[in-house]
């Protein structure tokens, strides 16, 4: 076996069988396999409208085996109202209303994640002729907002997969 042959086997198998591991994002601890990259970045400048409550917005993004992941960090203004429930709501209607969207299903739970209140909001829909699935998770401190939201082309194995990952997630309290 030549050495180009046994080095491409080798970064095949090292891809095919890579286990998950744990990553920080966004002061967000979750178990997956594959590397963020930067997908987001917002800082409220002076002229920003006073429409606007968003402070500042960071968000990475991780493709793993079929899920598209996303962690967002959010901080609002200071005496914005925060009402967890209205965020989540507001997603999953931003959701269903998306173009090509068709048939939409939607489902919401009290969880918690490091002892903080948080939402679970499941989605699925015909998006063209695919159907979707969105899992996410939502919870509050202070000013600051936390989604961690995992797209995929539904199937059981994929849905498993994102099952783990949510469980997985922890808030790393800032020092």
């Amino acid at each position: 076996m030549t050495g180009k042959v046994l080095v491409f086997l080798l970064a095949f198998a090292s891809v095919a069988w890579s286990e998950p591991v744990d990553h920080t994002v966004h002061q967000v601890q979750l178990r997956c396999d594959g590397e963020f990259r930067s997908a987001t970045r917002y800082q409220r400048t002076a002229d920003a409208p006073l429409s606007n409550p968003v402070r500042t917005m960071s968000s990475d993004i991780c493709d793993s085996d079929g899920l598209e992941i996303t962690v967002a960090r959010t901080e609002y203004m200071p005496g914005t109202p925060m009402e967890l429930k209205d965020f989540v709501k507001q997603a999953a209607a931003a959701m269903g209303r998306r173009p090509g969207v068709a048939k939409p299903m939607q489902s919401t739970a009290w969880v918690t994640v490091s002892k903080l209140p948080a939402q679970r909001l499941s989605f699925s829909a015909q998006v063209e002729t695919k159907p979707l699935t969105v899992e996410s998770v939502y919870f509050l401190k202070e000013q600051t907002l936390w989604t961690i939201q995992i797209v995929f082309e539904t199937n059981e194995e994929r849905r498993k997969k994102a099952e783990q990952i949510l469980a997985s997630v922890r808030h790393q309290a800032t020092p």
